[in-house]
């Protein structure tokens, strides 16, 4: 067998958003889409839209969490999306909050209270507005105060910021599993961890360090972790290491319980993606250097290739994959040239873009014929 890559014309989605686009495909067939539309900082704010068309047209969605950037479905149709951010109440003990639909993502209630179980977090105190770096300070596009929506989850916890949820949400044999990042103490560098819910999202516990690696390598730390159910029925993530550093992945065979060794990837770059076609394929997206995709054909991550560059414009290089129809992918991205953070506001040069992505298996005797 082979894999052929057919990458379509390039289209524009929004011009509302700056960066880092997520989708998440419904059982329904509905797509939703949130980006950030504000700079690359710590609570940047997140809106988002629905296609009821695989993607070819786009209507508002409802704001929900003030930075939507995990949200998954479950087999039952149960949609969970929570905020990113959770505050630690007490050690080992962590607020946040989340929206919940129990039909199938066509409404969503919400915030509803949610708490996350962890030993061990080294937890920052988010600084109050006379502490953040003054302007003209090189961190100061990093911090603003903090946002209302976060008013409540503090009042009864804490200006500790804890573990922060990404990605995708998967449930895998009746659980739920969240990725998320945080340091423990000590850590001189981001390790991936796995939490997990038995009780609809409302209350998260540790599972496992999915990656933990501190080597002298100038590097993130794992991060940005993207998980996915195999189909030999193994959990594969796949996470950052760094801007123009390889790719790690690690492999779990008994739920999340345990994992491989950080196996290094040849794809480079931030915040990958990952999506299980229906044709068996695993598509993975990554960037920086560039934007790119590459494909396993055997749907388990033991063996990639096929890269395909799909641009080299200004961008975060963080994308967004979900199939739309059988052996077709929809691809989304953000593309700014206002400056290199991105955090321009200038609706001619800022975008959300996106591009469809053919993904056909031949056999090697009807390559031969064609």
């Amino acid at each position: 067998m082979t894999v052929c890559i057919e990458v379509g014309e390039h289209q524009i989605v929004t011009r509302l958003g700056l960066r880092e686009p997520q989708l998440l495909n419904l059982h329904s067939g509905d797509l939703l889409l949130t980006y950030h539309v504000q700079a690359d900082m710590h609570f940047s704010e997140r809106h988002g839209l629905r296609s009821k068309d695989g993607g070819r047209t786009w209507q508002p969605e409802p704001r929900r969490g003030h930075r939507e950037q995990a949200i998954g479905q479950g087999a039952n149709g149960l949609v969970l999306a929570p905020d990113i951010h959770t505050f630690e109440r007490r050690a080992g003990e962590f607020c946040g909050s989340y929206y919940r639909s129990d039909d199938g993502g066509v409404t969503f209630t919400g915030p509803h209270d949610l708490t996350l179980f962890v030993n061990s977090v080294a937890a920052p105190e988010y600084p109050t507005p006379e502490h953040i770096p003054p302007e003209g300070h090189s961190l100061r596009k990093f911090y603003q105060p903090l946002p209302a929506y976060y008013g409540p989850i503090v009042q009864r916890s804490s200006r500790r910021m804890g573990p922060i949820f990404w990605r995708y949400l998967v449930e895998h044999r009746g659980r739920w599993l969240a990725p998320m990042q945080c340091k423990f103490h000590g850590d001189q560098k981001n390790r991936s961890i796995l939490a997990s819910s038995d009780d609809g999202g409302r209350t998260w516990r540790y599972l496992s360090t999915i990656a933990y690696v501190y080597d002298r390598f100038d590097g993130d730390g794992y991060c940005e972790p993207a998980l996915v159910e195999t189909p030999d029925g193994g959990l594969l993530c796949v996470m950052r290491w760094g801007g123009g550093a390889p790719l790690g992945q690690c492999r779990s065979l008994d739920g999340g319980a345990t994992w491989s060794e950080p196996e290094k990837l040849a794809g480079h770059g931030v915040d990958p993606d990952l999506v299980l076609m229906s044709n068996g394929v695993l598509a993975c997206t990554y960037g920086r250097p560039d934007l790119h995709i590459m494909f396993s054909e055997e749907g388990c991550g033991y063996s990639w290739g096929y890269r395909t560059k799909i641009g080299d414009w200004q961008s975060s290089c963080y994308m967004a994959i979900a199939e739309v129809s059988p052996g077709e992918l929809l691809l989304v991205y953000d593309h700014c040239e206002s400056n290199e953070e991105g955090s321009g506001r200038d609706p001619e040069k800022c975008s959300i873009g996106g591009a469809r992505i053919k993904v056909q298996r031949e056999s090697r005797e009807h390559e031969r014929l064609a």
